[in-house]
């Protein structure tokens, strides 16, 4: 009931992409398991754009674990498969193999790949984020008015126990006692 009120609150559509976008981060590692790495990481963000530090740019970042596997081989495998299947528009592909990252632009990757197919680029990391701060913050609302609606009345009840309390005790007590 929560989920279905919070896709209500936040728009149906964030909260599927979004769900779109999970899938794609899992579909690119499936697929880098499945041509021949051991493990590979999948991360997608905002970073500033260390040549201009005002800018900030959608940065893929892929990390592949493989004992044998030749270096540049490795990272045409990786950027094919992100170029190919991951459905965000980013502007660096930072690859991370036997220790060593090279960035790859997304001009670069366009020149060497060809175009992406049909919308991979309809959306960006700070569209998936916006989704997700729109569920947190209508949650944290939710949260909220749920904490009130509960402990409002608590402390009113616990306060008028403790004042009828106090007033049993007072009229308990002897004469001499009350001064």
């Amino acid at each position: 009931m929560l989920t279905a009120t919070l896709m209500l609150l936040t728009g149906c559509s964030s909260t599927a992409d979004s769900g779109e976008f999970l899938e794609g981060l899992a579909s690119v590692r499936s697929k880098l398991v499945a041509a021949g790495f051991d493990d590979a990481g999948v991360h997608a963000g905002r970073r500033e754009y260390l040549e201009h530090p005002e800018e900030s740019v959608d940065v893929v970042t892929i990390v592949l674990l493989h004992d044998s596997m030749d270096g540049d081989a490795a990272r045409k495998t990786a950027a094919t498969v992100v170029w190919n299947e991951l459905p965000m528009r980013f502007d660096i592909l930072a690859i991370e193999y036997q220790g060593e990252v090279r960035e790859i632009e997304y001009g670069w990757l366009a020149n060497e790949l060809g175009p992406r197919p049909a919308g991979l680029d309809d959306t960006s990391a700070g569209d998936h984020m916006a989704g997700v701060g729109n569920v947190l913050i209508v949650a944290g609302g939710i949260a909220l008015v749920v904490i009130l609606i509960v402990a409002v009345p608590v402390v009113v009840l616990v306060r008028r126990n403790l004042r009828k309390k106090a007033q049993s005790l007072e009229s308990d007590a002897p004469p001499e006692a009350r001064r």
